[in-house]
């Protein structure tokens, strides 16, 4: 009996487990009691299971109870199942090792379990989360101020929350720290807006599914920040319509589904960027308006592309009536530009000053855009400065940098500080990386502290500091105060180039913005522009002005 493993007493009647709180004197490493009718399960229940690494408890639906202390006794858990059983207490589980972790069908919102931040606070090593139909609610468990659900789960991997029911949008950062996320699935979550920010973090997801949702229009900025993602999954919503850009950033696309959707049209600039990676599409059930203007589509979806659903992908009803209810792959493009070609020989004068009508009303916005920007070019526009200057704030220069880095500290101490001291002899109150921070403060409040309370900001970026999470966090808190305070107060300096591969999406944001930024030069002729250039940066703080185009 010491010699046992595994122990399985699943789809029984057991209803209690260990009563007693004795001392397990078997060995195992696998546990199941699914099914089973067990309704507490406290604290000292696996007290001696040390070497446990699977433990099923799933479909107990009379366990209301689930305590997993630093005490338990599970060092070595790996995969716990909870789907399906009636917990109504705060799940709080203190697992440091565990992988993987279900809880499907929990209804939380109906029965009473709360989950939020501290559920999952302990699960470093988390690799893989299910939680499909367990009744999240955005505001309840997910989303509370500033704090996400999955805030610390640094490593997980696969993340489920498909059958939740989130019919607003989802916040801005909820899966900001998912950084190694490959796997995100919210099918049929009744999700209807897309923030543009809503996967900011998710720099490794290669597999997102929003199947069956109601989503309307996707901002050409929802996938920008997925360079890796392989796999999309837009089937079963009510899209009308896809911006040019919406795919810009999405090179390494090979899977794509835009099935049952309300796409009449597609416009090939949208596709242009992943023309060469897609191996697989699915444009079933659309109702494409078959014309001239789906020549390309056509030609393109002939090519060694899989297409799925052939015989569903055809011209709409509302198509030229050759075309209609025909599969778009029997369709001659050539024909289709032939009869559009005899339809505009149809005498325009008549009606080409209410053409020229419509068309100007139509495009009245971006004729008024194109008019300020020629009085922009003509008249110019005066610089907004802010009023105070470095006297007025408690630090004068905050350097923000890797500081593990030999090569970033040593340009830190042998150029930067030389440099500043040389020519800007007024700033004598300088904040030199984490070392000079804050005493007595937690960690990220002093950096936002001495950000807040600086002068200028300079953050100094290389390689080596773009892969390290911490700066990331400091940039990024940098980044906000520019927002918040609409002062240009952060100068970026490279110190190297950096490759496209590995610049993070918080800097490509930051260069999209037009923001200020310096590039360090080995040339000596080229180092003194470089000071004159940062000395001129580091003595005036401009106010953002979002009127003006980027250059």
């Amino acid at each position: 009996m010491k010699a046992l493993k595994v122990l399985i007493i699943n789809n029984n009647q057991v209803k209690q487990i260990n009563p007693q709180n004795q001392t397990w004197t078997v060995d195992l490493s696998e546990l199941d009691l699914s099914g089973n009718m067990i309704t507490n399960i406290s604290a000292s229940v696996f007290r001696g299971l040390g070497n446990l690494t699977f433990l099923n408890m799933s479909y107990n639906r009379l366990l209301g109870v689930f305590e997993l202390t630093a005490f338990s006794g599970l060092d070595n858990i790996q995969t716990i199942d909870l789907s399906g059983c009636q917990l109504y207490t705060n799940l709080e589980l203190n697992t440091p090792i565990l992988r993987s972790l279900f809880l499907n069908s929990i209804n939380p919102l109906e029965i009473g379990v709360h989950i939020g931040p501290a559920s999952f606070k302990h699960l470093h090593s988390l690799v893989k989360l299910d939680m499909k139909y367990a009744g999240l609610d955005i505001t309840n468990n997910i989303w509370n101020g500033n704090v996400s659900l999955f805030d610390g789960l640094l490593g997980l991997n696969h993340l489920d929350l498909s059958r939740n029911l989130f019919p607003s949008f989802l916040p801005p950062g909820i899966f900001r720290q998912l950084s190694v996320l490959q796997e995100l699935n919210l099918e049929y979550c009744q999700i209807g807006n897309l923030h543009p920010l809503v996967f900011s973090g998710l720099e490794s997801l290669q597999k997102l599914s929003l199947k069956g949702n109601n989503i309307q229009h996707i901002h050409d900025d929802v996938l920008s920040g997925l360079g890796q993602v392989n796999i999309i999954d837009f089937e079963g919503n009510q899209i009308i319509y896809l911006d040019e850009l919406m795919f810009s950033n999405n090179r390494n696309l090979t899977n794509l589904s835009l099935a049952d959707n309300k796409l009449t049209r597609f416009n090939q600039k949208t596709f242009k960027p992943i023309f060469s990676s897609i191996s697989s599409l699915d444009l079933s059930m659309n109702p494409f308006d078959c014309n001239c203007d789906l020549k390309w589509l056509i030609d393109w979806i002939n090519k060694p592309i899989h297409l799925i659903d052939k015989d569903k992908t055809i011209c709409s009803s509302e198509s030229l009536e050759p075309f209609r209810e025909k599969p778009l792959l029997d369709v001659d493009p050539n024909e289709l530009c032939i009869i559009n070609g005899l339809l505009f020989l149809i005498p325009l004068a008549s009606i080409g000053l209410v053409v020229t009508s419509v068309l100007l009303y139509h495009f009245r916005w971006q004729l008024r855009y194109k008019l300020f920007l020629l009085k922009l070019a003509a008249v110019g526009y005066k610089e907004m400065r802010d009023a105070r200057d470095h006297n007025d704030y408690e630090f004068d220069v905050n350097i923000i940098f890797y500081d593990d880095g030999e090569d970033d500290e040593e340009w830190i101490r042998e150029q930067l500080r030389p440099a500043l001291g040389e020519r800007l002899p007024q700033f004598q109150r300088n904040v030199f990386g984490d070392e000079d921070l804050v005493l007595g403060m937690h960690y990220l409040d002093s950096v936002d502290y001495v950000v807040s309370h600086s002068y200028k900001t300079i953050i100094v970026l290389s390689r080596a500091a773009v892969q390290d999470r911490w700066f990331l966090l400091k940039f990024r808190t940098a980044m906000d105060h520019v927002s918040d305070t609409l002062t240009e107060f952060v100068i970026v300096v490279f110190l190297e180039d950096i490759p496209d591969d590995e610049m993070p999406f918080l800097a490509r944001l930051y260069l999209n913005d037009g923001r200020p930024y310096i590039h360090w030069t080995e040339d000596a002729r080229g180092q003194e522009c470089f000071w004159n250039e940062l000395t001129k940066n580091l003595t005036i703080n401009l106010r953002t002005n979002d009127l003006i185009p980027n250059e």
